[in-house]
């Protein structure tokens, strides 16, 4: 080769390098941009902008004449023609990718990292084909068409198309991850509107039904103990405005209760139901019961408290205590007759000697019945603190042997045995002096021994202890267990549970008897042991010095 050859070849190889670098500075300057796609178009309507851009940027890095880009469908899975760019005589996108299906080779584009080519139908020119995927799935498919020459793309410029390609697909799946999201935050929006109107309008149908009420009902803050709200009832009753009342301790409103001592925050009860006395803001007195319970309301601790007028409850209980009062005063006088008539009869010298005997059972048990009378009306001066303790020695063996006499028909019926110990000691192995009134003492005992032998079990026993010496110490034993709803109110009146016939009253009466008479009575309760009752009863002074 001469030198004017050598010159020829050698510029234009240096014309070549500086086409292909010109082509190289061009990829470059056109790819510089499509690694990169803005953010806006996460709020686009449709991916038509994104798919367009993907389009123009690989026409201007490989000489092509015509693109097609095909999305994946996400119900059917179908490759759908999405974009055509371009023209080209003779460039049917669809019907390319059909036969590119038929014959497998999609299969094979899609496992590809870079870009295929491919001859079309028509056999003119060449098909390049590149998948639209992320790392996580394939989004679609791009197909060029270039003409005679399209073969001559650098591998730069390949290269470049696939950072493209690969980027467009990221941008794709940013947008339909964010259609997706936009869709079931519109779902996630439509359901708590729903639910926010559905809770406001069952608040309103609960804040009718509250506001209707005829009992007073407020809601508590358990952490500041102010009154968060109240109703028109609560607020009429308290005699003050509802205004008012918001915000205020409800120790001053409605509750007797004081700081550090509420039985729902202090003592940790869930449910509290208690007769109390209401000062309204005149500072009349209104007899209530009052409830509290533990509850949330919107996501926000609280307690519910209620209060109920029960004033016309307590004149009415008032009218039917003073009936029973009468009456029992009023059987006094025909069972004077019914306790005298015996003396009367048993004076006679021709009465037969086998009536007598049957005379005296009858004055006994008229004096049994006078002494409970006056046993009733004794109660209610108890319940009053009117009562006046006249103490004299009694003792209690004795009663405890009277007790267990009128008690045998229960105790044979129900095969229940009633066991005595004397300071350790089996039996009644008296005398063992209280002081007192000896018929306190034995409606005392007849109330707790019968209630502990209905409480055994059928064949049980019942385990009566008397030890002490300054004080004396009774103590009651049977397997049975204080039915667990009424174990906390258990001497408080008409507390009954479970029990036939039962009125609440004989645990009751026990309590005013044992505190009327100086003493304290207490219990122990459970399923496992049974229950054990005690009382703690007074001595006289000289009686304990001679035991």
């Amino acid at each position: 080769m001469d030198d004017a050859a050598r010159i020829a070849f050698l510029a234009a190889r240096v014309e070549s390098l500086s086409r292909e670098k010109e082509t190289a500075l061009s990829a470059l300057s056109a790819a510089a941009g499509l690694g990169h796609f803005d953010t806006s178009y996460s709020h686009l309507e449709s991916p038509a902008p994104i798919l367009g851009e993907i389009a123009g940027r690989a026409m201007e890095l490989a000489p092509l004449r015509a693109v097609a880009l095909f999305l994946v469908d996400e119900d059917s899975h179908d490759m759908v023609l999405s974009l055509v760019r371009g023209e080209a005589s003779g460039f049917a996108p669809e019907a390319e990718l059909d036969a590119l299906i038929d014959d497998h080779s999609l299969a094979f584009v899609l496992d590809q990292p870079g870009p295929a080519f491919f001859r079309p139908r028509s056999g003119e020119g060449r098909l390049a084909l590149h998948r639209l995927a992320t790392s996580s799935r394939v989004r679609g498919v791009f197909m060029g068409f270039a003409g005679r020459g399209g073969e001559g793309v650098s591998d730069t410029a390949l290269a470049l198309l696939t950072v493209v390609l690969n980027a467009g697909a990221a941008a794709l799946e940013s947008y339909f991850l964010y259609r997706h999201l936009a869709a079931v935050n519109q779902g996630l929006e439509r359901t708590v509107a729903e639910r926010t109107a559905q809770l406001r309008q069952a608040y309103e149908e609960v804040r009718v039904i509250v506001d209707s009420l005829p009992a007073g009902v407020a809601v508590i803050d358990p952490a500041s103990h102010a009154v968060l709200d109240i109703n028109p009832a609560g607020a009429a009753m308290i005699g003050r405005d509802r205004e008012e009342l918001v915000g205020r301790d409800c120790f001053d409103c409605f509750c007797p209760a004081q700081r550090g001592n509420c039985p729902i925050v202090d003592h940790g009860r869930t449910f509290a139901s208690v007769e109390r006395q209401l000062r309204d803001a005149s500072g009349r007195e209104i007899p209530v019961l009052k409830t509290a319970v533990r509850a949330s309301l919107a996501g926000r601790d609280c307690v519910i408290e209620s209060f109920v007028d029960i004033t016309e409850h307590k004149k009415l209980e008032s009218l039917r205590e003073d009936v029973e009062r009468m009456t029992r005063h009023d059987l006094k006088a025909p069972l004077t007759g019914i306790i005298g008539l015996p003396d009367v009869l048993m004076d006679d010298p021709d009465l037969p000697g086998h009536i007598r005997p049957m005379l005296g059972l009858i004055k006994e048990s008229g004096l049994k019945m006078l002494g409970m009378i006056n046993l009733s009306l004794d109660l209610y001066k108890m319940e009053t603190g009117t009562y006046v303790l006249v103490p004299r020695p009694v003792d209690l063996c004795r009663v405890l042997e009277s007790v267990a006499g009128d008690l045998a028909p229960l105790t044979r019926a129900k095969q229940v045995a009633i066991a005595f110990e004397t300071d350790g000691a089996p039996g009644l192995t008296g005398p063992v002096i209280v002081l007192g009134e000896e018929l306190l003492f034995f409606s005392l005992f007849a109330n707790l021994l019968k209630n502990a032998v209905e409480a055994s079990s059928q064949g049980g026993a019942v385990a009566v202890s008397v030890v002490g010496r300054d004080m004396v110490w009774v103590t009651l034993s049977n397997d049975g267990a204080v039915p667990a709803d009424i174990r906390d109110r258990f001497f408080e009146k008409y507390a009954t549970s479970g029990k036939a016939g039962g009125t609440g009253l004989g645990a009751y009466s026990a309590r005013l008897i044992v505190e009327s008479l100086g003493g304290t009575i207490g219990f122990v309760s459970d399923e496992a042991a049974g229950t054990t009752l005690y009382c703690m009863l007074p001595r006289p002074a000289e009686a304990a010095r001679r035991g």
